[in-house]
């Protein structure tokens, strides 16, 4: 039951809000007995019990959270964040998906601002095309891409072509951003390099362990499909490896992709995060390690002051120094995938170009680090939001 033009949206605190504050370490059971306990008869309002599925979730309690959440959206498709303010002046519609906290750009860090009104609107796999939207100044596509999103983004970019107003990550654009779809975007891109990358169902992969396919050549990566954040992620260097991994491996479908060993000439690893804001580049991350399995969270970043220093140093260069190393390959990342916002997670080469592991919007961009060992994160993440609130502005001031 897709939102009508009328339909009242039900208030939610939102996954930021939630997010944030199991990272600060609240605890997340008690709140979710507190909104139990505050239930009348065991009924909850549509955005609180969604709120409680967002925490279960955080609790990761999943099958119970995608339950109810799927219960929630049996009835209610409209919601808003109650921290709108009441001066509110632009009207931001949000389009997102049923799933876990990855399904959807997590936009409610980036729109943490008393100037905007935020709604949700859930589509779902089989719903009509949303052709009439509630009103809205500028409508962004929060679907981030998966197999499972397929089907929602296709119907996404049926709908697009009628809808009146601004529209940020036109869904034909997400549609790139698998991992595959972002190395065939990006296949010859001035100062790009994207791995060599083939999606292969397992029962083809087990017959090709000592041939692998497309040109791959040992050691290569390799992962299931739609999974992130180095999970059943593995590096294999002979044949003997990749039998030993689909041994272990339920999965019916795999992403393999050629190694690059891009580590520095004092043995470290360094991954970046970057946004591209309407093609405009801001380091939000870098992560330093001496594993090429390398994310912040295992890069041992609290714990280190040197490699924090190094991180400082590199948000204080980026623009004088990475940027113009790196221009015309972010221009080309910008033009080929037509995304108005999109994170990259990438490094620098050996040989100089820009390294990009995976490119989506669905990545979290945040400002929730601990001030007194990133002193130099929240003037940057500033920055951040606030070219996306250009961004929006921008967009909603055309639509007047």
């Amino acid at each position: 039951m897709p939102a009508t033009r009328d339909a009242a949206p039900s208030p939610l605190i939102g996954p930021a809000r939630l997010i944030r504050a199991a990272f600060e370490g609240a605890d997340m059971a008690a709140r979710a007995n507190a909104i139990l306990s505050a239930s009348t008869d065991g009924v909850l309002e549509a955005g609180t019990a969604l709120d409680l599925s967002t925490i279960l979730l955080l609790m990761h309690r999943h099958d119970e959270a995608l339950q109810l959440q799927a219960e929630v959206l049996q009835s209610n498709r409209h919601f808003a964040l109650r921290s709108n303010g009441p001066a509110a002046t632009t009207r931001v519609l949000v389009l997102v998906t049923a799933g876990d906290l990855m399904a959807n750009t997590p936009v409610d860090f980036l729109l943490d601002d008393p100037i905007f009104h935020v709604e949700y609107v859930f589509v779902l796999p089989g719903d009509p095309a949303l052709e009439s939207l509630p009103e809205h100044d500028v409508c962004i596509v929060g679907v981030a891409y998966s197999t499972a999103n397929e089907p929602v983004l296709d119907a996404l970019t049926s709908a697009a072509a009628r809808w009146a107003r601004p529209v940020v990550n036109h869904p034909r654009n997400v549609l790139k951003t698998s991992r595959h779809g972002i190395a065939d975007a990006l296949r010859g891109a001035a100062g790009v390099v994207v791995p060599p990358i083939v999606r292969i169902a397992k029962s083809e992969l087990a017959s090709r362990a000592n041939e692998l396919p497309d040109g791959l050549r040992y050691p290569v990566l390799i992962r299931p499909i739609d999974t992130h954040a180095g999970n059943a992620l593995q590096k294999l260097d002979g044949a003997q490896d990749l039998e030993a991994y689909l041994q272990g491996a339920d999965e019916a479908e795999f992403y393999v992709t050629q190694f690059f060993d891009y580590s520095g000439a004092d043995g470290l690893y360094r991954k970046l995060r970057i946004v591209l804001i309407d093609g405009a580049p801001f380091l939000c991350h870098m992560a330093l390690r001496d594993h090429w399995m390398i994310h912040y969270l295992n890069a041992g970043m609290n714990e280190d002051p040197a490699k924090r220093s190094a991180e400082a140093s590199a948000m204080a260069a980026f623009d004088a120094a990475f940027v113009p190393r790196h221009r015309t390959a972010l221009a080309e990342i910008h033009r080929r995938t037509g995304l108005d916002y999109l994170i990259l997670d990438c490094a620098e080469s050996r040989d100089g170009r820009l390294l990009v592991f995976e490119a989506d919007t669905g990545m979290i961009v945040h400002d929730m680090d601990p001030v007194d060992l990133f002193p130099y994160k929240p003037p940057q993440m500033r920055r951040v939001f606030a070219a996306f609130l250009r961004a929006i502005e921008t967009r909603a001031a055309r639509a007047v």
